[in-house]
């Protein structure tokens, strides 16, 4: 694509096209070619896809079947399990254009669409499979769908948001924050009162809920594990307040949106303080605030992750292009072309991996590299076996080394069971609660503890640490994480820790026990 086309170019639709095809295709040759592994969320999710469920410990299940269909369709190459991404961002975006052609004209939805396909947050997304992209899917054809049954309040419409809404939270529980801009909607714009208070608004709700139905009974069965993950996963502290936080949060969406899209997007929300807005403009901005606001509020109150309000810009893509092209036309295409350059920056790093250590940025990629290895070494390991005596099981303390185990076959190469070694009394996560180390199958000969976490033993820098640590610990009444692991087995001997050079200086170090006897303690789960 050599230059976006001018204001006054009539065929925005087929721009749009070339522009989503042609960088759609390079996103997946980089996606087949990049020698990245899966991310322990990613194999999660993977394993998940493995068997149907109507949801899953942490999360909703739509992110499972989708995989399933991918991988079903592709086999189950790391390409494989990720390709729903590049496929599906695309959609969104077309999607997007048309969102903005309704409700302006072709050159905002166009502008819309590149402001969003081009945001670091989507180059970045394209390469891995998370939540966030059947999220947005959902977010994006309900806000079309919003818009149109305003003007056009037939069944037709009202269906097609009902199932977005509904699919959007069998896809993430985000889908929550559509609710507030959505009441707001209603209580400040007549022609959207008209339109859901109505038999067609309760059609809306009825099929929503008719469709998240099954994923309510799911979590009724499992003690509302997905819930109250969900509720956890916010870890709100209250009073006092983290302002830190909040200012890290908002300096982490330069990298989610981009730096003068986001500039132009926060002019845009001060521009409608100061002006009478068209009433699309406003629902657009209560879309795209509603997300911002949660969000600010729970990084204010305690922490939050950069993709929490991800779908902020679907309408926030939209008012950034209006406003930029109404005010600042040179500053959006600037803007754009900058997350281009950005964006294939990242593209060229994920595919060169000593371009990645060369920057020094190699703790960004650290996660996905040398699982192979990783899994090779363990398996070299157990095959010697321990004091004469074969290993029976494997057992790991954290859940994404879990995952990649798992995904990458140290079951089938060893033919033993991986388990999880739980160091808290209750289930912390969907490895817990399906795959825990047993104590009978435990008795018949040593297991080995491949050991991710620890805490006074390896975290202090010096010997006056250290103690400080131990002493903290057992002030409060707990036991270190290694008085924890040892309590639980019967005879419990260290071997040679896993040592992993992973490139750019960063080492994966695993520390490895042989168990013997174990016998599950509450005390060791303090």
């Amino acid at each position: 694509m050599n230059s976006f086309p001018d204001s006054q170019s009539p065929n925005y639709h087929k721009y749009v096209v070339f522009m989503l095809v042609c960088l759609g295709l390079a996103r997946l040759v980089a996606l087949y070619l990049s020698p990245m592994n899966l991310h322990g969320d990613e194999a999660q999710y993977w394993a998940w896809s493995r068997s149907f469920d109507w949801g899953y410990f942490s999360k909703p299940p739509m992110i499972a079947w989708v995989i399933s269909v991918s991988t079903t369709i592709f086999g189950h190459e790391e390409w494989a399990v990720r390709i729903s991404s590049p496929l599906l961002h695309p959609v969104i975006a077309y999607v997007l254009f048309r969102t903005g052609r309704y409700i302006y004209d072709a050159r905002t939805g166009f502008w819309a669409a590149a402001v969003y396909f081009t945001m670091p947050a989507v180059w970045l997304s394209s390469g891995i499979v998370s939540t966030d992209v059947p999220l947005l899917l959902c977010w994006i054809l309900g806000l079309n769908a919003l818009m149109h049954m305003r003007d056009t309040p037939n069944w037709k419409w009202a269906a097609m948001l009902g199932f977005a809404i509904g699919f959007g939270m069998l896809s993430k529980y985000a889908t929550l924050f559509f609710l507030p801009a959505l009441a707001l909607s209603i209580l400040m714009d007549s022609k959207c009162r008209k339109a859901l208070l109505s038999l067609r608004g309760g059609f809306v709700l009825c099929l929503s809920l008719v469709v998240l139905a099954p994923n309510i009974w799911w979590n009724a069965q499992n003690d509302f594990a997905t819930v109250n993950h969900t509720a956890a996963n916010a870890n709100l502290k209250g009073i006092p307040f983290h302002p830190l936080e909040l200012l890290e949060f908002w300096m982490s969406q330069i990298g989610v949106f981009g730096p003068l899209t986001l500039v132009l997007l926060v002019l845009a929300f001060v521009g409608a303080t100061k002006a009478k807005l068209q009433r699309k403009t406003l629902l657009l901005t209560f879309f795209a605030l509603s997300p911002l606001a949660a969000i600010s509020l729970e990084a204010l109150l305690s922490r939050a992750n950069a993709n929490w309000a991800v779908t902020a810009y679907m309408a926030g893509s939209i008012l950034a292009a209006r406003y930029g092209l109404q005010h600042f036309p040179k500053f959006i295409k600037t803007g754009v072309w900058i997350n281009a350059g950005f964006g294939s920056v990242f593209a060229i790093a994920v595919l060169m991996p000593d371009f990645i250590n060369k920057t020094g940025q190699a703790n960004a990629v650290k996660r996905v590299r040398g699982w192979p290895q990783t899994k090779n070494i363990l398996v070299d390991v157990i095959n010697k076996g321990h004091d004469g005596q074969a290993y029976i099981a494997i057992a790991t303390d954290n859940r994404l080394v879990f995952y990649d185990l798992l995904y990458y076959g140290i079951e089938t190469d060893t033919g033993l069971d991986l388990r999880m070694w739980r160091n808290t009394s209750h289930i912390n996560h969907h490895a817990e609660a399906t795959a825990s180390l047993a104590a009978n199958k435990a008795q018949e000969g040593p297991v080995l503890i491949v050991n991710y976490y620890r805490d006074c033993e390896d975290k202090p820098t010096t010997k006056a640490a250290y103690v400080a640590c131990i002493q903290a610990v057992h002030t409060n009444g707990k036991l270190t994480y290694a008085e924890k692991l040892k309590a639980d087995f019967t005879r419990l001997e260290k071997l040679p820790p896993l040592s992993l050079d992973l490139g750019g200086g960063k080492t994966r170090i695993l520390k490895l026990w042989a168990g013997y006897g174990y016998t599950p303690t509450d005390k060791a789960k303090r």
